[in-house]
């Protein structure tokens, strides 16, 4: 599994490869939590989401628009995933973090160049955030 940024003026593009559906899901959440990470946190928090999509591709952006509005409206800075399950347009996961100041806002997840497809033996997606 890998994730990748690529910048671009006043937007930064996420590309994933991984194994799984799902495990596109978790390495979108790691990349989200490197990018507003601050100083580790001792003190951990757990939410409880879920998002819906009409598809693969939406169902990504959901997911990542989720880990936003968590952290700008309650400083939840996510740092991993205690439950995960995927299934058609419906994503729940149980996520451990903290509050803190997170570093880096988003102010969108676009649909630009977005992209979710199988690729060979895994998955690739692919998606542009407006920073």
């Amino acid at each position: 599994m890998a994730y990748r940024w690529v910048e671009h003026t006043s937007e930064l593009e996420l590309e994933i490869e991984a194994a799984s559906e799902s495990a596109i899901f978790l390495e979108a959440l790691n990349a989200f939590a490197e990018l507003v990470a601050e100083e580790p946190s001792a003190d951990s928090e757990q939410r409880d989401v879920e998002v819906r999509g009409d598809d693969r591709e939406t169902l990504l952006v959901a997911w990542l628009d989720e880990l936003v509005f968590l952290a700008e409206s309650q400083g939840f800075v996510p740092e991993r995933t205690t439950e995960l399950e995927v299934g058609a347009g419906l994503v729940r996961a149980t996520l451990r973090g903290h509050v803190g100041e997170p570093r880096d806002f988003v102010k969108a997840v676009t649909l630009h160049r977005l992209l979710f497809a199988a690729n060979g033996d895994g998955w690739q997606a692919r998606v542009v955030l407006d920073v």
